[in-house]
């Protein structure tokens, strides 16, 4: 994604311009950031609250530059839809379940970040819950512009991406079925 930015959205090319140097999971590129090894790092939710709260400035905002991207998608192969159905509606429900968690268990989701958040004050975990929360959609179908965006994020090393539609690449067929069911709206009832 860094290369994607510098490259498409700040005319800057990396590894000439920007030397990149991979550190970790975004608790270790804090780290490298507090110690002066890396002079910026890529954040998002609790992290990114979590470098402000240190002091470190955003230089860069997605958000802002209008970049969406697939971060949190499921992706399978057509064939296996068609031979593994039963399995991916489980998977599938799994992972809405834990969104519905998520949503209406507040002091349990916090208690889970907080094992892997090392540092941050209840402050951060509550901001960064409440801009999660706001996000994250009862109902998760694919979106069409994040599969854009991707497919743009994709071309810079796979040319033929910008050819593909990505209307051919999305099946909300599965979520819907399960959404029609009342599994849905059964989790928020509880």
């Amino acid at each position: 994604m860094v290369r994607y930015v510098l490259r498409s959205k700040m005319n800057l090319i990396p590894d000439r311009d920007v030397r990149l140097l991979p550190v970790g999971e975004p608790a270790l590129a804090l780290q490298s950031m507090e110690r002066g090894v890396v002079d910026a790092a890529s954040f998002s939710g609790p992290q990114a609250l979590l470098a402000k709260k240190m002091g470190f400035r955003e230089l860069v905002s997605y958000e802002k530059l209008g970049i969406v991207y697939p971060y949190n998608t499921v992706t399978t192969l057509r064939q296996t839809v068609s031979k593994n159905g039963e399995l991916l509606e489980r998977v599938s429900k799994a992972l809405i379940e834990g969104i519905a968690i998520f949503k209406t268990n507040k002091q349990k989701s916090i208690a889970v970040w907080r094992k892997y958040l090392r540092g941050a004050t209840d402050e951060v975990m509550e901001e960064s819950y409440q801009s999660t929360v706001g996000e994250m959609e009862q109902v998760p179908l694919p979106s069409l512009p994040v599969i854009r965006s991707g497919l743009d994020i994709l071309s810079l090393e796979y040319p033929q991406a910008k050819q593909t539609d990505a209307n051919l690449i999305i099946d909300s067929s599965l979520v819907r079925r399960i959404e029609q069911s009342g599994f849905i709206d059964a989790l928020y009832k509880k």
